[in-house]
């Protein structure tokens, strides 16, 4: 995956950005709040993920109706072009053909991001790192976004009965929970497919960066299934789920909303058998969380066949010579972005380019 050009004006303080990468490293540098991260979120904004702060009007300069993006990569097979324009009524295109969703892009232009607030990911609580894994599995698998649609429209479908459970019939409830465990337990696989493949990759990546001093593990914790699920579908499965449903039924109408499924659902990180949310130092969980990344990056390329590009959004900064050495190591072959307020981080750069951004604007340094 290459990122040949990229337009932007307008995405928050972002003034007509006109940049054209090379396929190594390149750097952008400049000091604090002159838009460097937003120039990184307006890259990643075409991976389909989620937006970065809500609503779009939050991303469009505040002297603007809107703003506008464009993008021209290559996934190693041929060129192609998105495009987004931010507004009240926001338009997204991939080869100029209208998306409905920004979420459409998921599966086309992957990256991989790493920034210094995404270390929330252990210290938060379980929907944060929910949110991980569902967005990691979208772009190996785009159609896992639909899935994660329907749930929570079920979801929600469902919870307004319980907190009306004088007008509920036991038929009505059935009718959501048969739909709930269909698709929880989908998710359920595919979620349990993913950490396993991600498993052996994590744990010989963290070994790297501990120095083979530490043992990281991730386990998935199901609050429906104490088991692992095959990867094919199975009406079983779904029974079972149904039948945690029915069971938690009356405890459900008291609370007033659903106590079990796939929404409820978590993964640890263990660092030599300890929770490294409750136990770990700060450099471990930061360090899980790059373990993390680089093992998501690595199995985007075994599956899809294709390096994802890697966004390092002041991430290097905080980390010793060693560590900024590891991540880079394993990030060769992949197009890398990377965000610092010094320019003397980048003395060592030997191929790649420097970009300085100052009050939105970019500009290319000649080295």
């Amino acid at each position: 995956m290459k990122l040949i050009e990229c337009l932007i004006d307008g995405y928050k303080n972002l003034k007509n950005v006109e940049i054209y990468p090379c396929n190594g490293i390149n750097v952008v540098y400049g000091a604090n709040a002159q838009g460097k991260t937003n120039l990184i979120e307006a890259i990643g904004l075409f991976s389909g993920r989620e937006r970065f702060h809500g609503k779009d009007a939050n991303n469009i300069a505040f002297d603007r109706e809107f703003c506008k993006l464009q993008i021209k990569f290559n996934d190693m097979k041929r060129d192609q072009i998105a495009e987004a324009t931010l507004s009240k009524k926001s338009k997204f295109f991939l080869n100029r053909f209208p998306l409905k969703r920004l979420s459409e892009f998921c599966g086309c232009f992957n990256t991989v991001s790493f920034a210094p607030a995404h270390i929330s990911i252990v210290q938060n609580d379980p929907k944060t790192r929910r949110k991980f894994i569902d967005d990691a599995i979208t772009q190996i698998r785009p159609e896992y976004a639909k899935y994660c649609r329907q749930y929570e429209r079920i979801l929600s479908q469902r919870n307004i009965l319980l907190k009306n459970n004088n007008y509920v019939s036991s038929a009505t409830i059935e009718i959501w929970n048969v739909q709930m465990a269909k698709i929880g337990t989908i998710i359920t696989m595919m979620r349990q497919d993913y950490i396993d493949k991600v498993s052996q990759i994590l744990e010989e990546i963290y070994s790297g960066i501990s120095m083979g001093k530490e043992s990281l593990k991730i386990y998935y914790m199901s609050t429906v299934f104490d088991r692992k699920l095959q990867n094919i579908y199975s009406e079983d499965d779904a029974k079972e789920y149904m039948k945690k449903l029915e069971e938690s039924e009356k405890s459900d109408f008291e609370m007033g909303f659903t106590k079990i499924g796939v929404h409820r659902d978590d993964f640890i990180l263990k660092i030599d058998g300890l929770n490294v949310r409750e136990y770990g130092s700060q450099g471990q969980q930061r360090s899980c969380i790059i373990a993390l990344k680089l093992a998501e990056a690595k199995l985007l390329k075994l599956i899809k066949g294709t390096n994802p590009i890697v966004l390092l959004d002041d991430v290097m900064s905080e980390l010793d010579v060693d560590r900024q050495s590891y991540i880079l190591n394993h990030v060769k072959g992949n197009q890398v972005f990377i965000t610092c307020c010094d320019i003397s981080n980048t003395i060592s750069l030997k191929d790649g380019k420097i970009y300085h951004m100052q009050n939105g604007e970019i500009e290319l340094m000649t080295k």
